[in-house]
């Protein structure tokens, strides 16, 4: 029984994750989805009157910008965990705080 619960399980996890490709290949609503394993470098807090501009591990969108800003690796699996963040540039009434984005699972730590 608990060989089948546990196969249920990965098969469970394996359609979230083609569920979640389905989201991030699906048009208009792509970008607010977009939690992915690899970066570039983009700039965060562009904007004049907010904190100042920094540099970040992340992608940009025509939504805006997301950033990892910390991860974890699960000891059984070493499997990564990112958690992926907005930058929510305020502008010139000053930075808003930035918000959690989402998180994934990835075979390799982000940096």
């Amino acid at each position: 029984m608990t060989r089948t619960i546990k196969r249920w399980g990965a098969l469970g996890a394996a359609a979230v994750s083609l569920a979640g490709v389905m989201v991030v290949a699906g048009g208009a609503t792509s970008a607010h989805a977009d939690t992915r394993c690899d970066w570039g470098w983009i700039k965060i807090n562009d904007s004049p009157g907010g904190d100042p501009i920094s540099d970040a591990r992340g992608h940009s969108h025509s939504s805006g910008n997301h950033y990892v800003r910390r991860y974890g690796q699960d000891a059984g699996t070493g499997w990564y965990i990112w958690d992926w963040y907005a930058d929510n540039d305020g502008g010139s009434d000053g930075d808003t705080g930035d918000t959690y984005f989402g998180s994934r699972w990835c075979s390799n730590a982000p940096w």
